[in-house]
């Protein structure tokens, strides 16, 4: 604990040295989120979006044939849209100035890039911080981060160390891995707690009632979920085996977090201090009705560098509370759950394993992972053909799934939808002992 004061106080007062721009993002988050700051909030979405119109060349060039006089004017965009005509959202004004580079992996499907002012940055930190506290993770306390880790995102020594964190690589999520992650949440006392995918914690908390395990054995007091949402009998049968809080947090690498659930909860309360976020029908971009699911669509309020309007993100949820000012909370996010695959020796691979591997691939448009049997897979790749090759893809996925696996590498010129309109980006065909 005194080391978490520490990491704590030095945090806040190298930001207090800097000019102390964190803890005023920090400040304004939790005023905005109270709905004390709803003329502010107002302000700054009228900000961005004048911004946007006078300083990137896609919103100059439409506010030039139609003016775009409040957010309903503006276009629905995609992942898409942003790849195949990335420099015309880039703002001008930001155009000689120190940006960072987020980069998605994939997880529907679609990898790209956003450029991030440093600004925007530092809101992101303030809101990964405040919402860690509302859900009883302070700074500075000690951690796991469930993923898989990569040469693209792995930790170095000192980052864990400042960080407090405890990388644990989850590519194969074996008897063998599970009996260490058992071992180290019983004995390490330390670790408040960990951030996961979904279908990490359903794997985890299986083993751990095969085990016989309970609630005594582990003091770890907080399961966030990214990426996946756990439902609702899953989140109790977690309560009953370890007894920690279980919370599910709705964020991207785009953007930031959009929304978090409170313990127990399937209702997303929107941090609307940050995103202006409307669920638009399925079949069209009129507001989704009470209770209807819906089409998530975001817009950025705090990155200039690159402004991200009316984003349409290939998630869904339901709609619950909606009013002038975007949705305020909503429920069941959809469109993020992949297949479970497995490598060429039957192993279980992480659902989420072949979108991180898949990471560098940043200039393909789409695409789709398919397992048709023990050993046989199929990639398709939407893209230009010979910016990759299927070399590039085969050395990839093999260090994964085996070298022995057969892959077979489509380029195709699109990959179709499911009929309820969502992309698949994992599919498995094969059935582990037929």
């Amino acid at each position: 604990m005194f080391g978490s004061w520490i990491r704590r106080t030095g945090f806040w007062a190298l930001d207090a040295l800097k000019g102390g721009t964190i803890r005023n993002h920090y400040n304004d988050i939790a005023d905005k989120m109270s709905g004390s700051s709803n003329d502010k909030r107002k302000q700054q979405l009228e900000a961005l979006l004048e911004h946007a119109k006078n300083t990137t060349p896609f919103y100059r060039k439409l506010n030039s044939q139609k003016p775009l006089n409040s957010i309903e004017d503006f276009p629905i965009v995609t992942k898409m849209d942003y790849k195949e005509q990335f420099n015309a959202f880039q703002s001008e004004a930001y155009s000689d100035k120190p940006k960072h580079q987020m980069s998605t992996s994939g997880s529907t499907g679609t990898p790209f890039t956003v450029n991030q002012d440093l600004n925007k940055r530092k809101r992101v930190l303030a809101e990964l911080i405040y919402f860690n506290e509302i859900c009883g993770q302070k700074l500075g306390d000690k951690y796991i981060y469930f993923r898989v880790w990569t040469d693209m995102n792995k930790k170095s020594r000192l980052e864990q160390l400042m960080q407090n964190i405890i990388p644990v690589d989850i590519l194969h999520l074996d008897d063998a891995s599970l009996e260490e992650i058992r071992c180290l949440l019983k004995q390490d006392k330390s670790i408040n707690s960990a951030l996961a995918y979904a279908s990490t914690y359903e794997h985890l908390v299986n083993y751990l009632i095969a085990c016989g395990d309970n609630p005594d054995m582990f003091n770890i007091r907080l399961f966030v979920t990214s990426s996946e949402v756990l439902d609702m009998q899953f989140k109790k049968r977690i309560k009953e085996t370890i007894g920690c809080d279980i919370v599910d947090r709705y964020s991207n690498q785009e953007n930031g977090i959009i929304a978090q659930t409170l313990d127990m909860s399937d209702e997303f309360i929107v941090n609307k201090s940050s995103y202006y976020v409307e669920l638009l029908k399925l079949d069209s971009d009129e507001n989704a009705d009470d209770g209807e699911l819906g089409r998530i669509v975001i817009t950025d309020l705090y990155n200039f560098a690159m402004p991200i309007i009316r984003y349409d993100t290939g998630d869904l949820a339901n709609k619950c509370e909606v009013n002038y000012d975007g949705a305020n909370k909503f429920k069941s996010v959809q469109g993020r759950r992949v297949d479970t695959i497995y490598d060429t020796e039957g192993n279980r691979l992480t659902p989420i394993s072949i979108c991180n591997y898949m990471w560098g691939y940043t200039k393909l448009k789409q695409y789709q992972f398919i397992q048709e049997g023990a050993k046989k897979y199929t990639l398709k790749v939407n893209g230009e053909e010979g910016v990759y090759t299927k070399e590039d893809f085969e050395k990839t996925l093999k260090g994964i799934l085996g070298s022995d696996a057969e892959i077979d590498i489509q380029f195709v010129d699109t990959i179709p939808v499911l009929a309820s309109g969502k992309f698949k980006k994992t599919i498995c065909n094969y059935k582990p002992g037929n």
